[in-house]
């Protein structure tokens, strides 16, 4: 069986929704200020189609209970499909182009306040979506994991501006709050990422352009 190399663009659109949907521990390598822990709070915005999307996730990871552990640590990164050079110049060893991310840290009692902010909200199945071939929807993602088996809340679902939820306020509202966490809270470094199947080379990322950007309508 024959099989084919991956294209440049195609290799960086998997690398980036890895990467975006995030690792599921990450740990401080300085034992000085250490922060670790699990997959907490996930939200996630994509925009665009499949092939030409724009990906923004805020990931918060610590654990909750633990009363020697205060402070969490709050992942934010962003990439545009569209800053990626395309044509069949480009060599297949060519190396990853690096994806804007940047960590700061964060009280345990922010993180409980967004996740309360969740917490007494309805929210029902749709089991279609719309049709939206130009990908003008929004897609958001919401995972709350509060123990690691037995307390897992999970959503993703389209927006549209004409029939927005409270959910999607609220959203949107944690989503705001965790941008400015990402302007304005302690710079962490060097943290490392343990991802559930496949894990990116620690160059892969760009520590310092990172800026929240993505937003609803």
């Amino acid at each position: 069986m024959t099989h084919l190399k991956a294209s440049f663009i195609g290799r960086m659109r998997r690398l980036a929704f890895a990467l975006w949907r995030g690792p599921e521990y990450i740990k401080k390598q300085d034992d000085a200020d250490f922060v670790s822990g699990f997959c907490i709070l996930h939200l996630a915005l994509q925009k665009g189609t499949f092939t030409h999307p724009l990906l923004e996730s805020r990931t918060v990871y610590g654990f909750l209970e633990q009363e020697d552990q205060q402070v969490a640590a709050l992942r934010g990164l962003s990439w545009d499909s569209r800053m990626v050079p395309r044509g069949r110049d480009i060599p297949y060893e060519r190396p990853l182009i690096k994806i804007p991310a940047k960590y700061v840290e964060i009280s345990i009692l922010q993180v409980k306040q967004w996740i309360g902010a969740f917490e007494n909200l309805q929210t029902v199945l749709h089991f279609t979506s719309y049709s939206d071939p130009d990908g003008s929807f929004p897609i958001c993602t919401l995972r709350v994991q509060i123990e690691l088996v037995d307390c897992v809340f999970e959503k993703v679902w389209q927006v549209r501006k004409e029939e927005q939820s409270e959910l999607d306020r609220v959203w949107q509202e944690v989503w705001q709050q965790m941008g400015l966490a990402l302007q304005t809270s302690p710079v962490l470094t060097g943290i490392e990422e343990t991802f559930p199947c496949t894990q990116p080379e620690p160059d892969g990322y760009d520590f310092q352009s990172y800026q929240p950007s993505l937003d609803l309508p």
